[in-house]
């Protein structure tokens, strides 16, 4: 837990210029404020108390690269504020908010205009009198931008009138808000600021295109070693069939001569049988002629 107080007295009037740009600014305000702070590596809240009283005012104009800007404000407020902040975060995501109670007494005004190649920003408000009133902003990040939106409510003796929009591109990241203030005795105050990285849109691209790849390459992988293990189970198969007609082809030409060979051998058999039985009949006619019971040898 971390605790803070001071005690700050301006008086400061300044001057600035360079080749692209210049400016000058006024402070005669006291401010005061008091706070603590306690949160670990994921979340944190803080409470401060502040007050401030005097005039501040300031211009700046000129070039920032391709870039024209215009900025002015002036404060002769009293004003006294409590803020509560927090955030909390996990794995490139994360959230924050704040809350901004206020009494607020005098006038201000602020412009600001910026154009160039990194887009449009515009924005300018005027308000006087005294109110007070309760502001809210809430954030999302997350790995490719961010949304910031905020809305306010003030109440008392108060004319005021402001608002605004921005759309900028900067290194990669696009952001785009409106902003708008409406304040006669009683004021509401919207905000909304959408920021998009695509830095991080193209790499979550690329990592995607590369994903895509990889799991392509090894979809075509595994269709080339199911192709070759078909080929080679077709092949196998083709072996194995081509083996089995050749012995079918031997069984059934061993099963032809071997019964080629029974047929001759049968044939062998039937005509010795003819040749035995011819040869016992011809004796039998012989023995028969020669018998004493044939009438030719009776004389």
């Amino acid at each position: 837990m971390k605790k803070h107080a001071r005690v700050k007295q301006n008086q400061t009037v300044e001057t600035h210029s360079d080749e692209t740009s210049g400016g000058a600014s006024i402070d005669t305000t006291t401010t005061a404020s008091a706070g603590v702070e306690t949160g670990d590596e994921n979340a944190s809240i803080g409470i401060e108390v502040s007050a401030k009283t005097g005039t501040e005012a300031s211009v700046d104009g000129g070039l920032d690269g391709n870039n024209v800007y215009v900025e002015a404000n002036y404060s002769d407020t009293t004003e006294v504020h409590v803020t509560v902040e927090g955030q909390a975060s996990d794995e490139g995501f994360g959230v924050g908010g704040s809350v901004d109670a206020y009494a607020k007494t005098g006038n201000e005004a602020s412009l600001e205009v910026r154009a160039g190649d990194e887009g449009v920003v515009a924005n300018g408000s005027v308000s006087a009198g005294t109110s007070v009133g309760v502001d809210g902003e809430g954030t999302a990040d997350f790995r490719e931008g961010s949304v910031t939106a905020g809305a306010g409510v003030s109440v008392g003796e108060q004319v005021g009138i402001g608002g605004g929009g921005e759309a900028t591109y900067v290194d990669g990241v696009a952001t785009v808000g409106v902003s708008g203030e409406v304040a006669v005795l009683l004021g509401v105050d919207v905000d909304l600021s959408v920021s998009v990285d695509t830095n991080q849109i193209a790499e979550d691209a690329r990592l995607a295109a590369e994903e895509a790849e990889r799991v392509a390459n090894e979809a075509r992988a595994q269709a080339e070693a199911a192709q070759r293990e078909a080929d080679r189970l077709a092949a196998e198969s083709r072996r194995i069939a081509e083996e089995q007609a050749a012995a079918a082809q031997r069984e059934t030409e061993r099963v032809a001569r071997e019964t080629q060979a029974a047929a001759e051998a049968a044939q062998r058999e039937t005509e010795r049988v003819a040749r035995e039985t011819q040869d016992a009949l011809n004796r039998a006619a012989e023995d028969a002629k020669r018998s004493k019971w044939n009438p030719k040898n009776w004389f």
